[in-house]
């Protein structure tokens, strides 16, 4: 039986690496495949623009509106009673603009209610709150989708497409609120999330801030609509200097004072978010809010704030005369619940666990009616 060499058995081998480094070097074009049995050129799909916005049906408007005073009445009284006496033409974008701003202030107590079995409801609330954000990115920028069922109605004998949105709020905006400013909604709604970890104020700057970027964002908005009713043209300009530093004031004293209302009742879920500047300032820390311990400290941590909230608001009502008169119903319900506080939580001696702090205000709307005949907030 005779032997083969080596060379001759690992000559296939070495032919096989031969074609193989020859076929994988640089030198030699890549392989076409388009020529195959079959082959086609891959389609590209077109780039869609942002889907338009419809106008909604009347029977569609109609409801949300409805809806969104509806919400408006069970949520902010105040801010209901105040709409009702300004100019009819102005109360439909009026009621849109607070709904929206009710759903975005009750995200959290939402998630608490409908998901109490998530882990992490601020992670619920934080997705709901980029809903909205996203929504109004769709409406007035027209970045994004917005939930729409499309349908057919007959209009002076004429069929039309007509939509129907599925969340009555953005209905309404989309209806009655399409010349509200984009910066302002978005704003509102980011001011919101920073504040769903729970966490306290650092201090009351920080509390101001988020004061302007909420409550203040919501009386300019107002103030726009006001104008827009009256057919001043530009809804997003027409403020005096002036007029901005009062509103910013007053939005300012309405976030200090909702943290002193608001107190009592975060501390059952043990939650805090007095500032820590005033709790330092007089020697606490969450803890002892929570557990009601050093009861004269924490009523003179509130009496502070609640003096800080009012001079805002004397500081705001100083620049009333600059303010033209047919503007400042848009600041009514604000300053009655500012001044509503400060009246009850002097009552109640600064106790943020007493029940005065979460009565109602008797008589507001005859005190909305004399500050409408009397050109005053």
């Amino acid at each position: 039986m005779s032997l083969s060499t080596p060379s001759s058995r690992s000559l296939p081998s070495l032919l096989f690496l031969a074609r193989h480094a020859s076929f994988s070097s640089s030198s030699t074009p890549a392989p076409d495949f388009s020529r195959l049995p079959g082959a086609r050129t891959p389609k590209v799909a077109a780039e869609k623009g942002p889907r338009p916005l419809r106008v909604p049906s009347h029977d569609a408007a109609r409801s949300a509106l409805s809806h969104c005073v509806e919400l408006v009445k069970k949520h902010d009284k105040a801010s209901y009673l105040a709409t009702l006496l300004m100019p009819s033409s102005a109360r439909p974008h009026m009621f849109a603009l607070l709904a929206a701003n009710v759903e975005i202030a009750l995200t959290r107590d939402k998630c608490e209610l409908n998901f109490p079995q998530v882990s992490s409801v601020s992670t619920t609330a934080m997705y709901r709150l980029k809903f909205w954000r996203d929504a109004f990115a769709a409406i007035y920028k027209g970045d994004g989708l917005v939930p729409q069922v499309m349908k057919r109605e007959t209009c002076w004998f004429t069929e039309i497409i007509v939509c129907d949105y599925r969340q009555p709020v953005a209905t309404a905006l989309v209806a009655f609120g399409r010349w509200s400013s984009f910066d302002l909604l978005d704003g509102m709604a980011a001011a919101r999330q920073r504040t769903i970890g729970d966490r306290p104020f650092n201090s009351m700057n920080d509390v101001y801030s988020y004061g302007r970027d909420s409550t203040g964002a919501l009386l300019r908005l107002q103030m726009a609509a006001l104008r827009h009713a009256r057919g001043e043209g530009d809804t997003d300009g027409g403020t005096t200097a002036a007029t901005e530093e009062a509103i910013d004031r007053l939005a300012e004293a309405h976030a200090a004072l909702t943290l002193v209302r608001s107190a009592g009742p975060f501390t059952l879920r043990r939650v805090v978010l007095l500032p820590e500047e005033i709790l330092i300032g007089e020697g606490l820390t969450p803890d002892n809010v929570v557990s009601g311990k050093n009861p004269e400290k924490l009523q003179a941590a509130v009496k502070r704030l609640v003096d800080l909230g009012s001079s805002r608001l004397a500081s705001s009502r100083s620049l009333r005369s600059s303010i033209p008169p047919s503007d400042r119903p848009a600041l009514w319900a604000t300053a009655a619940q500012c001044e509503h506080v400060v009246k009850t939580a002097a009552a109640a001696k600064y106790d943020i666990r007493s029940q005065l702090l979460q009565r109602p205000r008797p008589l507001l709307p005859w005190r909305l009616l004399a500050w409408k005949i009397t050109g005053r907030y």
